[in-house]
């Protein structure tokens, strides 16, 4: 098992932060795009070279999200469905689902039913921090770009939610 920290502050006007190892070596570094439509956000390995890039879609009545992770031929949707109780996604793609409080930041990522990764949100930190388990390290990429993606997904959701309020 691997454990990796992702610390951020809110996705700022560039949504640049750095994913570490328990040594607090950078592992992966996010970086979004500034002014770019649609907004997208890539995964950068310890030599920059793109392992991942999550694309907010433009022109959808709901929220809905493409990642693509340069190891798999197959995109991964992530897609907000509607609720009247609370907000509720699904994604489609690899055989991913999600077990747990997506709002909370504390959940597993499942692939075909099989615990690969899970994520828990640290409240105590003056930043937002994430720690990442890895259970099956062949498929790190996966866990860290769905955790990136779900995080940006939260995030949008909430910064829609204050705009109409």
């Amino acid at each position: 098992m691997k454990h990796l920290l992702m610390r951020q502050h809110l996705f700022s006007l560039g949504g640049k932060f750095d994913i570490t190892d328990d040594s607090e070596n950078t592992r992966y570094t996010v970086s979004g795009s500034t002014f770019s439509i649609p907004k997208y956000f890539d995964i950068l390995d310890l030599n920059s070279i793109p392992i991942a890039r999550l694309t907010h879609q433009v022109f959808t009545f709901l929220p809905k999200f493409k990642l693509i992770i340069n190891e798999f031929p197959e995109e991964v949707e992530i897609i907000k469905r509607f609720s009247f109780l609370k907000p509720r996604y699904e994604i489609e793609g690899l055989g991913l689902s999600v077990e747990g409080n997506i709002w909370d930041m504390n959940f597993a990522i499942l692939q075909d039913g099989r615990e690969i990764g899970s994520v828990d949100q640290r409240w105590l930190a003056m930043t937002s921090t994430y720690d990442i388990k890895i259970e099956d390290e062949s498929l790190e990429s996966v866990v860290v770009a769905v955790v990136v993606a779900i995080n940006y997904v939260k995030a949008q959701s909430h910064n829609s939610s204050s705009a109409s309020s």
